[in-house]
């Protein structure tokens, strides 16, 4: 079947893709996925968004404004732009979070609305200092790359270096390249806060499952951040081979795409 293509929907604090199922399953929960740092909207709608919604989900992705009123934003205010976008559905969802996004659907797993939620290479309720500190460490090109892309057009620049980290080695040059140009820009503030132990609900207190992937050799969100995370919310994980911290655009996305539609339908028939 068809993967569907998305339309834009506005809601009070923004604009998300949205995408329709072709044959919706019943009692299936619908799917907010907030995208990580330096990115948007977009890196859902290079395939894995659709391929769920083709599971029988409906499929919405907002992007965090990233300034307010002249001011970079806070985790605050991209916690605000994702209960508002879970607001303005009106029906009962499942948070699938990336790297920051990860963090962020962390912070409002309390939301009535959410039924559930999945992490994909999430930034761990610890925060970031300890796995930003290992970096600096052992690979300070990649640490300096990875500061860059706080500034517009500043992934670009270090393209060549932030490859190794975001993908696979069997991500073809020419693609990736592709989806690095398109990174960039970010809250200082925002990233900043990342760093430092976050207000996060254990999802088992919640009584909602929960859900953690990451890479084996995610240079970003290292396995033992994950194994950590997966721990506070007493979650199954996998740690998965060959594909880097941009997981949902590396290649065997649709293989983690599959693995996440096959726990959907298992927690939540």
């Amino acid at each position: 079947m068809r993967a569907p293509d998305p339309s834009e929907l506005t809601f009070a604090r923004g604009t998300m893709l949205a995408w329709d199922p072709p044959a919706p399953r019943p009692g299936a929960p619908a799917l907010v996925l907030l995208h990580g740092a330096a990115c948007g909207a977009w890196v859902w709608s290079e395939g894995f968004a659709g391929r769920l919604a083709a599971c029988g989900h409906a499929v919405f992705a907002p992007g965090f404004t990233a300034a307010r009123n002249g001011a970079p934003a806070g985790l605050a205010d991209y916690a605000a732009d994702a209960r508002a976008a879970i607001e303005s559905l009106h029906r009962r969802v499942v948070l699938v979070g990336h790297s920051l996004g990860g963090l962020v659907a962390q912070r409002v797993l309390d939301a009535p609305e959410v039924a559930g939620l999945a992490l994909l290479a999430p930034a761990p309720p610890e925060g970031l200092a300890w796995a930003n500190w290992r970096l600096a460490m052992a690979d300070p090109p990649l640490w300096r790359a990875v500061a860059r892309m706080t500034e517009p057009g500043g992934a670009a620049g270090e393209a060549a270096v932030l490859r190794r980290a975001l993908f696979g080695p069997a991500m073809p040059e020419a693609l990736a390249l592709h989806h690095v140009s398109r990174m960039g820009g970010e809250s200082r503030v925002a990233l900043l806060e990342a760093q430092a132990p976050q207000p996060v609900p254990p999802a088992w207190s919640l009584g909602k499952p929960a859900v953690v992937f990451g890479g084996r050799r995610d240079p970003l969100v290292p396995p033992d951040a994950v194994v950590r995370t997966a721990a506070w919310h007493a979650a199954p994980f996998a740690l998965l081979d060959g594909m880097g911290h941009a997981m949902m655009l590396d290649m065997g996305w649709e293989r983690l795409a599959d693995r996440l539609a096959a726990w959907l339908e298992e927690s939540f028939t």
